[in-house]
């Protein structure tokens, strides 16, 4: 019975030391910010990102921002279709990446280089990468320049 007591105590001990130990490891995220080109519009418009080629592909439903951070694909390219106020664009990001190691209870993680940038012009009109480093130290990597929205628009 003794036995029994101490060898259930052990693993215990063991689970609650393995569970303090690990660290999930960072994620280097792609931040974006959305400006209007048109400098006497204001507000954030509603914003909804899709994941091309990725598992979950649903990043951003609705939300409405100027800006936010996208996970980077393990591929050379990542594509997203970003919905802005309804109208759609592609953004497609051709980049680098490099492991790097973080400690040995987290384990490795992917920082991104951007080598370029290409999108569809229905509401974005232009971007600027302003820092092409895409790190754990989250950071505005690109800014959208957006087009308002039409008078008439709902």
């Amino acid at each position: 019975m003794m036995k029994k007591i101490l060898f259930g105590l052990f693993w215990a001990l063991a689970l609650v030391a393995c569970k303090e130990v690990f660290d999930p490891p960072p994620q280097a995220l792609l931040q974006v910010k959305v400006k209007y080109v048109d400098e006497e519009a204001t507000g954030s418009p509603k914003v909804s990102v899709y994941g091309v080629d990725m598992d979950d592909t649903i990043w951003i439903y609705q939300e409405i921002t100027s800006d936010f951070r996208l996970p980077m694909s393990a591929k050379t390219e990542t594509s997203f279709v970003i919905l802005l106020d309804s109208i759609a664009d592609t953004l497609t990001i051709t980049h680098d990446k490099e492991l790097i190691f973080e400690s040995a209870e987290s384990g490795f993680y992917n920082e991104y280089k951007i080598l370029d940038v290409k999108h569809t012009f229905n509401r974005i009109e232009d971007y600027e990468v302003t820092d092409s480093a895409v790190t754990k130290n989250w950071h505005e990597n690109i800014q959208l320049y957006i087009n308002s929205l039409p008078a008439d628009a709902n």
